[in-house]
């Protein structure tokens, strides 16, 4: 079985909330508290999300109100300007800087009173973005979660043990935010209240009465009033969002987090990264290591695959990695290797993969090199098993070669790299200086400057094929891009039969038509490769006709046939 569907169709699905919020003086003449919720939708919720923002002026401070009020506007103003191409901690972080310099500021350029103004306030926002709320908190009002796992307060409280508060917007040059995210689910309610609030109401009372309410609009309303009649002396806000709809997590936000991330160093046996052990060093290569570990979470052997800090600078080869870990993690098939979901928090960029025991279908060639057809037969069936799933998902492999799968010891193949994928909806079009896979298993064409296709795997598949029959490649081997033939006349497909005469006459038939170096003439499904393996036997008793000479040699035709009119020419001159 197999769960699969469309990568791109995560792009569609919307970020989906409810909102309720309510704020007055309560015991006090004026409202300090102020609170903006910003919703998008589109383009606009996709690339910037929802936008939930608190503030509580400080008492003390002699333009409190002014400065909890234009927190809260100015940051939801400008954040919605930040460049489309930064993530939301970089916008945020550049915003809630700039807002602290304006606010900090005042107190050199105005006074009241005399006194110099003091645009002092918390700050507590929320992002709401794809399947994520990230969080940014300044003070002593709180940010908590609730859901079927109970009440989670997600905030510190930045005062003194006797209440002082030590952190505030515009009270320092540079100011400290705390940041961190967590993933949402449907069905979370996110809780931001002031301290006149919750210190007077407890969770439980909070969780009652969100539970007997029809909506959050009348749940926060009377969680403030609550608070009032408990005794609160101050304002007293509560704003409430209730996650109806999570969309899956989409490419480009991943690929924003996980560039984040740090590489880590090359690993021993016994370290740990984050909840994994190591357990053994698997392969160090230029590009990537890889190690044996263990989950001790799950209790299970996953293998490690961390890229070489050779290309920590390199951004084309560290999106290709981050988009193998996104693809791994979205698939589920047995021919197709599992990529598991990372932690939330971690800061470490790695994979952590299904670990499958068995050897590399180019290891198996060299210990079978002489297999029967019918064993050929079964080890294609299970690759284009596994490539016809990413076609369902518009996804072209690029790579396929016999070093990314794994035969285990019952015969089953499994992919185990997607390094090199397209992805239909994010690559719009891949023309690589140089081709994706490598060089003596990649299309005609794909060496020439195409795109891949699903066409291009398809040849990638025929040559395994081959290979496994002989051990050699049905073309002249490429050392180079420099000996790339230029034209597609230029390639000689060798017949299978020249070098295994005991396969069926029909074998090269079937393998020539999905090798054949024009695209135009190549077979377009993986079902006409498959149907052609199966039925081999039914052409046995047909003799079959060998292609013309001029069309696998011209060369050798063109010579033969000068050869034979300068014979004719030379017969002419001597007979009378």
């Amino acid at each position: 079985m197999s769960n699969i569907s469309k990568l791109e169709n995560t792009q569609s699905e919307q970020l989906q909330i409810e909102v309720g919020g309510h704020s007055e003086a309560g015991a006090k003449t004026a409202n300090q508290d102020a609170f903006a919720v910003k919703i998008n939708s589109g383009s606009q919720l996709q690339l910037k999300g929802h936008i939930a923002v608190l503030a509580d002026g400080v008492s003390s401070a002699n333009c409190a109100a002014r400065a909890s009020q234009m927190s809260v506007c100015h940051f939801i103003e400008e954040y919605m300007t930040t460049p489309q191409s930064w993530s939301v901690k970089k916008s945020t972080s550049r915003v809630i800087s700039s807002l602290n310099n304006w606010l900090y500021s005042r107190q050199r350029l105005h006074t009241v009173d005399n006194q110099p103004e003091q645009w002092f306030s918390t700050f507590s926002a929320l992002v709401l973005k794809a399947n994520r709320c990230y969080m940014f908190h300044i003070g002593d009002c709180q940010i908590a979660k609730y859901n079927q796992d109970g009440y989670q307060v997600l905030s510190s409280e930045h005062a003194t043990s006797t209440g002082v508060l030590n952190r505030a917007l515009g009270a320092a040059k540079h100011i400290e935010v705390d940041y961190s995210y967590t993933d949402l689910k449907p069905s979370d309610i996110f809780i931001l209240c002031s301290d006149g609030v919750y210190n007077f109401v407890s969770s439980k009372l909070i969780i009652n009465i969100i539970d007997c309410c029809d909506n959050l609009e009348l749940a926060s309303q009377k969680i403030t009033q609550l608070a009032i009649d408990n005794g609160s002396g101050d304002n007293v806000t509560c704003l409430l969002l209730r996650i109806n709809k999570v969309p899956k997590a989409d490419f480009n936000q991943q690929l924003f987090d996980r560039q984040q991330q740090v590489i880590p160093p090359s690993l021993q046996p016994g370290a740990l990264l984050d909840h994994y052990q190591i357990l053994d060093i698997l392969q160090h290569s230029p590009r990537s290591h890889v190690y044996l570990a263990k989950d001790q979470q799950q209790q299970r052997l996953v293998v490690i695959k961390i890229p070489s800090v050779n290309f920590i600078d390199d951004q084309p080869y560290l999106q290709a990695f981050i988009k193998e870990g996104w693809i791994g993690a979205r698939i589920d098939h047995p021919s197709l290797m599992k990529i598991y979901p990372q932690l939330a928090q971690s800061q470490f960029l790695y994979h952590s993969c299904e670990y499958v025991e068995g050897q590399t279908l180019t290891q198996w060639m060299h210990d079978n090199p002489q297999p029967t057809l019918s064993s050929v037969r079964n080890i294609a069936q299970q690759i284009i098993s596994a490539l016809r799933v990413l076609r369902r998902l518009d996804v072209v492999h690029c790579d396929v070669k016999p070093d990314n799968f794994i035969i285990d010891y019952q015969g089953r193949i499994k992919l185990i790299d997607f390094g090199s994928c397209s992805i239909g909806v994010f690559d719009q079009h891949n023309s690589p200086e140089l081709p994706l896979g490598t060089l003596c298993y990649s299309a005609p064409e794909v060496l020439l400057g195409a795109k891949n296709t699903h066409q291009s795997d398809l040849f990638s598949v025929a040559v395994i094929v081959y290979q496994m029959l002989c051990g050699k490649m049905p073309y002249r081997q490429i050392a180079d891009t420099g000996s790339i033939p230029t034209r597609f006349s230029l390639w000689r497909y060798r017949e299978l039969r020249s070098l295994r005469p005991d396969l069926p006459n029909a074998i090269d038939r079937v393998l020539s038509e999905a090798l054949a170096a024009d695209p135009e003439n190549r077979c377009s499904h993986y079902s006409e490769l498959v149907s052609g393996l199966q039925n081999l036997s039914q052409f046995n008793s047909i003799k079959i006709t060998h292609r013309p000479l001029l069309e696998r040699d011209p060369i050798k035709f063109w010579r033969s046939l000068s050869a034979i009119l300068a014979v004719l020419l030379l017969l002419a001159l001597l007979l009378p």
